[in-house]
């Protein structure tokens, strides 16, 4: 948000606003006239112009600040970070098992005695129920935390891959302008041939056609920008300035097997998965505890009236114990459980295999990109040099204009193709990039 402070010089009266129209006849002018000259009048008295209201002067730029951007203002982000922040309170209310126990109990069921009582208890051995519980705690804030982490990649992804394609869409349209200009400075030169009567206005006609397909083009391709732009602001939430190229040192990657090794130890998904089999694995353990009993400290104080030669305080260790079911419920719960945790270890397994299949995937298409590349360029230069021989024979009379024009648009199309081919590649590279975990530092999260 822009500050007004140190912009706005004066507020107008209403006497500065009446001099200012009367001395231009503004009274006389229509009801849209009047509004436009409100606005400017308005724009002339603050010194504040209309793009300075709208966008912040200190305006981010580039691929990190739209990472940063979505980092902060995803709802995605926000909601992972509440998630976060509750089990952190589970984490603490699993810690608090460990304090004693404060309980009060009143009554007046006899009609001679109002009693009531006070009891303390302080936990001394529950065969591990309080500190499988914290275990428990813990690895969920664990699991929470990859958690986070993994939304936050997801979304770097998508806003790396749309920032990519605004990349792709702008150099496409660099070349579709091209292409205009080319068919303009064609279609002016069959114009001056025909007024020497060397050209029909057939020949005009098909020109200037070619060239209305060439400006078609060009819009259709601002029009696919404006749809990529809006979805980048979608996942950034606010406006970002996509004038700068993605860094290629970005693109830069190792082998697969090394990609492959990083992307394992990095993955979030793993991450979290490894934490959801150790919750499965506790609560095992959590399970087979319920039925052991539990020892306390405990102290009983009696308040209000009570008879005559009893004790107020009493203590001494209490022992409780239950079994549900003679036993047989616990059975079935721990049963249960290790289910559970046979669950949890195939899902880990089926994502080990999945980011191993993906790795492989995103590698193998970016080499068979590599090449498509290399392959569309020679393609692009050898129609560049046919264009040219073919434009020097036109005008030396050997080739028609028909066949400048085919060739012209030809070599439109292989370097649209080859515009293409090029973003591909680099919407595969960060792919891989954010799949190893290379934009966390950029967009500044810390490391787990």
């Amino acid at each position: 948000m822009v500050s007004l402070c140190g912009l706005v010089r004066r507020i107008p009266t209403r006497a500065d606003l009446k001099k200012h129209y009367n001395n231009r006849g503004f009274y006389s002018l229509s009801f849209n006239q009047r509004i436009s000259q409100i606005a400017v009048t308005l724009v002339l008295f603050w010194g504040v112009s209309l793009p300075s209201m709208a966008v912040s002067q200190d305006l981010d730029q580039g691929l990190t600040s739209a990472l940063r951007a979505t980092l902060m203002y995803h709802p995605a982000v926000k909601g992972k970070q509440a998630e976060l922040e509750a089990q952190n309170y589970l984490l603490d209310s699993a810690k608090a098992g460990r304090y004693p126990t404060l309980s009060l109990q009143a009554n007046n069921l006899d009609d001679e005695f109002n009693r009531g009582s006070v009891r303390v208890q302080q936990p001394l051995y529950t065969f591990g129920k309080i500190s499988n519980a914290i275990d428990q705690a813990e690895a969920g804030f664990t699991a929470k935390q990859w958690g986070l982490l993994q939304v936050q990649r997801q979304l770097m992804e998508e806003t790396a891959v749309t920032y990519a394609k605004v990349e792709g869409i702008n150099q496409r349209q660099q070349v579709a302008n091209d292409n205009v200009l080319q068919h303009q400075a064609l279609f002016q030169r069959i114009e001056r041939r025909q007024q020497g009567s060397l050209a029909t206005a057939a020949d005009v006609q098909l020109a200037q056609s070619r060239l209305l397909q060439a400006r078609v083009q060009r819009q259709t391709i601002g029009g696919e920008r404006l749809v990529a732009l809006s979805e980048l602001q979608s996942l950034t939430q606010v406006y970002v300035v996509t004038d700068s190229a993605v860094d290629p040192l970005l693109a830069v990657l190792p082998a697969l097997p090394e990609v492959e090794r990083v992307a394992l130890d990095n993955s979030a998904d793993l991450q979290v998965k490894r934490q959801r089999l150790k919750v499965a694995q506790l609560q095992i353990e959590k399970q087979k505890a319920a039925a052991m009993p539990n020892i306390y400290f405990q102290v009983d104080h009696d308040v209000g009236d009570s008879q005559i030669n009893a004790e107020r305080t009493r203590y001494g260790v209490n022992f409780t114990a239950s079994f549900d079911g003679l036993g047989f419920a616990s059975r079935g719960q721990v049963k249960s459980a290790v289910a559970r945790s046979n669950a949890a270890k195939y899902d880990l397994d089926t994502s080990l295999n999945e980011v191993k299949r993906r790795v492989n995937m995103l590698m193998l298409n970016r080499s068979v990109q590599h090449d498509a590349v290399r392959s569309q360029g020679h393609v692009v230069d050898s129609m560049s040099a046919t264009l040219a021989s073919f434009t020097r024979q036109y005008q030396s009379g050997h080739k028609t204009w028909v066949e400048v024009l085919n060739t012209q648009r030809e070599l439109t199309q292989q370097r649209l193709l080859l515009v293409q081919l090029q973003n591909d590649w680099l919407i595969l590279s960060l792919r891989v990039a954010t799949l190893i975990g290379s934009f966390d530092q950029l967009a500044g999260i810390q490391a787990l």
